[in-house]
């Protein structure tokens, strides 16, 4: 009857009664109580909001992150961030942004930048502008990284228009199409190949096309390798090359090098020393395929340094030792062995037609007539005696018909086209050959040899043309003007002047020697 009683008084009383004991006193379930008295509200009467009190923080179970500012000790609500603090924090911040690749960030970060109240320090603006360029460097370092990918691309249109963007910044992009070159994807490569021959920068890009055929990995690619260092035609490649052939294990990659070394501008002075090993060894290489391809390029080196008088050990900037000279004392005997072996088409052909060229290049064999030749053009001719008699074949003869004769009004040339590139190494003349009329022969003769018609100005070779017997008794009567291996289509005689200066004048018979 007690805490009824007691509960009705407080309600009387306006006031809410807690039971309270001493400590360790318990009510009804014995659990540990203290009682406290509030003030009750009364109706109507709003009830205050309890302070907010945030709750202390475990600095183990929940310790400050990084990148959390801590609370600064007694700081006032309502201060704010050092302006100053805040910048230096943004463009630290940016500067991490910018190394892990993050420009968008970046991006963001220096508009907030930018766009600050702050006035600025010089060495703040400094630090602004030289994180602006950075960003821009990294932008457009990224669009050539894109350029590079589209050369993969099948549209050809797609690939012009990478090329055009790398050619714009060729210094930086040439350390992603190095990089390129080494990609597995065939189509890459080749494209990537073809942009470095654009750049039109022959001391950087000739080592990284070398490069690819360095690579046994990259075989698919080496034929494309050889076209662009031949399309550069600029010194830089040669030597590395002679280097690949001599050093490789693998037969189809020094048929590569060689392929390649037959193209160069700048084939090393001791290219055709070197390859003796190769063209002395008996026994087909590869089929025959590695030989011809030594063979090739010897010639080539050979006519590129002028060295056709190697065997008589002319042409050469070095001592050469006893055994590199007992070699080439035997190669004259190995060309003739190889041009015999096999005709044009046979299984060896190729390198016997280049064993011949060679042993002709370093006259160990007489150089031959070239065939298929005709008449291009000429001065004038007199009727009865057309200019292509010249190529007729008859010289023991004093038959007008078989004549190219000719007016002395104008000065007299006949332009002979050989029907594709050759070497020329020679030309026989025989002068004209009237019954009584030996004096209209030709006398002194300029010859040109070139790969365009239009352009045989400079003499290639001169010479003088005897007098023709002016009778038919089978005396070879012939002269041979002497060229010095020149590349050409196109054969130019000029008459310089005539024996003697009458009505008309003329040729014979000619003959272009060469391979």
């Amino acid at each position: 009857m007690v805490l009824p009683l007691l509960c009705a008084l407080s309600i009387w009383s306006g006031c809410r009664w807690q039971p309270e004991g001493p400590p360790g006193s318990t009510v009804n379930n014995g659990t540990a109580v203290n009682a406290v008295l509030e003030p009750v509200v009364e109706s109507g009467q709003e009830s205050q909001p309890e302070e907010a009190v945030e709750p202390s923080r475990d600095p183990v179970a929940d310790p400050i992150r990084e990148d959390e500012t801590p609370p600064a000790a007694n700081q006032p609500e309502d201060s704010k961030p050092d302006p100053q603090a805040v910048w230096k924090q943004l463009i630290d911040q940016t500067g991490e942004y910018l190394r892990r690749d993050a420009l968008d960030e970046a991006r963001q970060n220096l508009d907030r930048l930018k766009n600050s109240d702050l006035e600025l320090t010089a060495e703040q603006t400094r630090q602004l502008a030289s994180a602006e360029a950075q960003l821009q460097r990294r932008l457009a370092d990224r669009q050539l990284q894109a350029s590079v990918r589209r050369l993969a691309s099948p549209k050809r249109e797609e690939v012009l228009s990478a090329q055009e963007t790398l050619f714009e910044r060729s210094s930086t992009a040439l350390p992603l199409l190095r990089e390129a070159t080494r990609d597995d994807d065939p189509r890459l490569v080749r494209n990537t190949l073809e942009m470095l021959r654009v750049l039109r920068r022959p001391e950087d890009t000739l080592p990284i096309m070398v490069g690819v055929l360095q690579r046994p990995q990259q075989e698919p690619n080496w034929p494309d390798a050889v076209r662009e260092i031949e399309a550069t035609a600029a010194p830089g490649a040669g030597r590395a090359l002679l280097e690949l052939v001599l050093s490789s294990d693998l037969p189809r990659q020094r048929i590569a090098a060689l392929d390649a070394l037959a193209r160069v501008v700048d084939p090393p002075r001791e290219t055709v020393v070197a390859l003796l090993p190769m063209i002395l060894q008996d026994g087909a290489l590869q089929g025959g395929a590695e030989l011809a391809a030594a063979l090739t390029a010897a010639n080539h080196a050979l006519a590129v340094n002028g060295q056709h008088g190697l065997l008589s050990g002319r042409g050469l900037d070095v001592q050469l030792s006893a055994e590199q000279i007992e070699r080439l004392g035997a190669l004259p005997a190995r060309l003739s062995q190889i041009a015999a072996a096999d005709p044009p088409d046979g299984p060896s052909g190729e390198a016997a037609v280049a064993a011949k060229m060679l042993g002709i290049a370093t006259r160990q064999i007489p150089a031959e007539p070239l065939l298929a030749i005709r008449v291009l053009a000429f001065s004038d001719e007199m009727i009865g005696s057309r200019a292509a008699a010249v190529l007729d074949g008859q010289w023991n003869t004093v038959e007008q018909k078989a004549m190219w004769r000719h007016s002395t009004k104008r000065p007299a040339t006949i332009v002979l086209d050989l029907g594709a590139e050759r070497t020329v190494s020679g030309v026989r003349i025989w002068n004209l050959n009237e019954s009584g009329g030996s004096l209209r022969g030709w006398k002194d003769v300029a010859v040109c040899v070139g790969s365009a018609a239009a352009s045989l100005s400079e003499p290639t070779a001169q010479g003088i043309v005897p007098q023709a017997p002016g009778k038919a008794d089978g005396t070879d009567y012939s002269t041979l003007i002497p060229v010095d291996f020149v590349r050409g289509r196109y054969v130019r005689l000029r008459a310089e002047s005539v024996w003697k200066k009458e009505s008309h004048a003329g040729l014979t018979e000619v003959q272009v020697l060469g391979f």
